[in-house]
């Protein structure tokens, strides 16, 4: 098959890429069809029990709850537990930077689905991102600096699964972090795709759209009715791949943006309903 570009996927907190893999199986399916290789990545940083909320909560996560008592949860980041230092990124940076220049992937024991590149995919551009949590939310953050990050051309469209807006006032101890993502005065030159569900305990409507606020100029929403997961409905799968064709072919047609509101959801919704159903 020949790939006419690769998209990262970034997995949750407390999953790993083998379990994004797995309930992302509808999506990558579709993706592939499109000819596009997708390709999982393993957060850098291995949680520790301390690190872990309780198993009733940790099935919000959209986590596999094992009884076994060593399980492979990992992170992208992890907050500190003591003082207000904020968080640090570096780590996932590099395990992003680490893949586009040299093709390295932290190792998944769980992960035997996805094969070494060939030299041909090795050289393909990554043209999308798809996130989900805090995957979401670091995409999100690497939007803006992508060229900047990992010296390479942007990518040309971030889904993003119940991301959030990183806190960056001043108390977070994050503060370092705004000049990630965008003022209301420069423009974006890709297009976001920002997904969440309305009986998402984890990241609710108003955090979902702490994220789409800074980028709505070149963003559209879509909600489900579902919790803190990714659909793997046909036609949901069918709505987030037509929204991908639609924006390739704005970029190509070099279309500017038409800027939305965020109460204009039903009407977007409306929208891919009947292109899904074309």
């Amino acid at each position: 098959m020949s790939f006419k570009g690769k998209i990262l996927f970034l997995h949750g907190y407390t999953q790993t890429s083998s379990i994004f893999y797995a309930k992302t199986s509808a999506l990558r399916k579709k993706l592939t069809k499109l000819n596009y290789k997708c390709v999982y990545l393993n957060g850098p940083l291995k949680l520790t029990p301390a690190d872990l909320p309780s198993s009733d909560e940790l099935s919000k996560f959209s986590t596999v709850v094992s009884s076994e008592e060593e399980t492979n949860y990992r992170a992208w980041w992890v907050k500190p537990h003591k003082g207000n230092d904020g968080i640090s990124l570096e780590e996932a940076f590099d395990s992003i930077r680490n893949y586009i220049k040299k093709g390295e992937i932290i190792p998944d024991e769980d992960m035997k689905e996805q094969p070494e590149e060939t030299e041909e995919e090795a050289k393909l551009p990554v043209v999308g991102i798809v996130g989900f949590s805090q995957g979401a939310a670091l995409g999100g953050i690497i939007a803006h600096k992508f060229k900047e990050l990992f010296d390479a051309p942007s990518p040309k469209f971030f889904i993003l699964y119940s991301g959030f807006k990183l806190d960056t006032s001043k108390k977070s101890g994050n503060s370092r972090y705004q000049s990630h993502y965008p003022d209301s005065e420069e423009s974006i030159s890709f297009k976001f795709l920002h997904v969440y569900g309305e009986l998402d305990t984890v990241v609710d409507e108003t955090r979902a759209l702490s994220l789409y606020e800074v980028t709505k100029t070149k963003s559209d929403l879509l909600k489900h009715p579902g919790g803190h997961f990714v659909p793997n409905s046909k036609l949901f799968v069918e709505q987030v791949t037509n929204w991908i064709q639609i924006a390739e072919k704005e970029e190509e047609q070099g279309k500017e943006p038409e800027v939305k509101d965020e109460d204009d959801i039903d009407s977007l919704l409306d929208m891919m309903d009947s292109i899904g159903k074309a």
